[in-house]
């Protein structure tokens, strides 16, 4: 006698599930961020905020061995670009090292009470400022994904870091820097307090 039972394909859930794709990612209409040569492979466990929500909400439901194509709007991805975290600061508030000059795309790091970006971006040095940006740099931008499913299962404990487990992943970033590593806000910055 042959046993004819097949089992289903596990379906990717809103957490605890283990994902592994292969993937390529780009800028819609724009450039590769991942992937552009060979796809990347990344692997993830539902519901612990790894991935943007976008690409979660999308695989929900998807199986291994599914192929998708689809594009993740900026505000399910890094979300959307705030004019209010461009700032201009004098010079004199950032301390580089000695033989260290600024120039526009170096990156910043931050320290933040809670929540909010963890780096700038120099947009513009001036003659006696300098403009930076606390977007993501990729805020405010679609990204198109093309990827299959390689592995979906249900998470195990070696999977999950109990850190994570501690954590409480439905809060928002506050977005909003609050102490520059290369200097202290100038005053008039009430919004970063």
């Amino acid at each position: 006698m042959t046993d004819t039972t097949t089992c289903s394909p596990y379906a990717i859930k809103d957490s605890s599930t283990y994902v592994r794709i292969r993937y390529s990612v780009r800028v819609e209409n724009g450039p590769f961020i991942k992937g552009a040569g060979e796809p990347a492979l990344m692997d993830f466990v539902t519901g612990y905020a790894q991935v943007i929500p976008g690409l979660e909400r999308r695989l929900m439901g998807h199986s291994e061995g599914d192929k998708l194509s689809f594009t993740v709007p900026a505000e399910e991805a890094f979300g959307v670009r705030h004019e209010e975290l461009v700032f201009e600061k004098p010079r004199e508030d950032f301390h580089f090292p000695p033989g260290m000059a600024p120039f526009p795309g170096m990156e910043l790091p931050l320290v933040t009470m809670g929540e909010g970006p963890d780096s700038a971006i120099i947009r513009e040095v001036r003659a006696e400022t300098i403009v930076i940006d606390c977007n993501h740099p990729l805020g405010g931008k679609s990204l198109r994904y093309d990827l299959e499913i390689v592995e979906a299962r249900p998470a195990g404990p070696t999977d999950v870091c109990s850190e994570w487990q501690e954590r409480d992943n439905t809060q928002t970033c506050g977005c909003a820097p609050k102490e520059f590593v290369l200097g202290l806000p100038s005053e008039g910055d009430e919004h970063l307090s």
